[in-house]
């Protein structure tokens, strides 16, 4: 697969995701902020993937293994135009749409996006380590911390 198809992918998949946060944003007027902050982060990780420095950026990825399928991200988009589907046809709960997040920001596309996204800021190999292990974990740790203070899930 050519890797301009997976990055148009990954772009894709954030427009989606940022998609699905501003329609959270606007059912959930009191947590607001939350989704404004999740929402512009997916803009903001769409716009670095269509930096071209990103291509260069590939080559400090550390495994090839890391780059997502096709399939991986037909499948993730299709899942997340279900999940637009599904919030605009039926009332969606903050606990749901807590869980909806989660499984978007788990997904290896997310992940993958994540990573090119560190790329294009680190300078070598110990900060790209870094900057992918913080930008995996950000949204992920965000979503959980909200659940733990609704109470929709208990503290590990």
């Amino acid at each position: 697969m050519e890797l301009d198809n997976i990055i148009n992918g990954c772009i894709e998949m954030e427009g989606a995701v940022a998609s699905i946060y501003s329609t959270f944003m606007r059912l959930f007027p009191e947590e607001k902020s939350f989704w404004e902050d999740l929402a512009r982060d997916e803009l903001e990780h769409q716009l670095w993937l269509t930096d071209p420095a990103l291509i260069e950026s590939i080559d400090l990825l550390p495994s090839i293994d890391l780059l997502p399928s096709r399939e991986l991200i037909e499948n993730s988009l299709k899942f997340a135009n279900t999940m637009v589907r599904q919030i605009n046809l039926s009332a969606v709960t903050l606990e749901a749409a807590l869980k909806i997040a989660l499984h978007l920001e788990e997904s290896m596309v997310e992940i993958f996006a994540n990573e090119l996204s560190a790329n294009l800021f680190a300078f070598d190999y110990a900060t790209l380590s870094q900057k992918i292990l913080s930008a995996e974990r950000i949204h992920v740790d965000k979503i959980e911390d909200l659940m733990i203070k609704k109470g929709f899930m208990q503290s590990s």
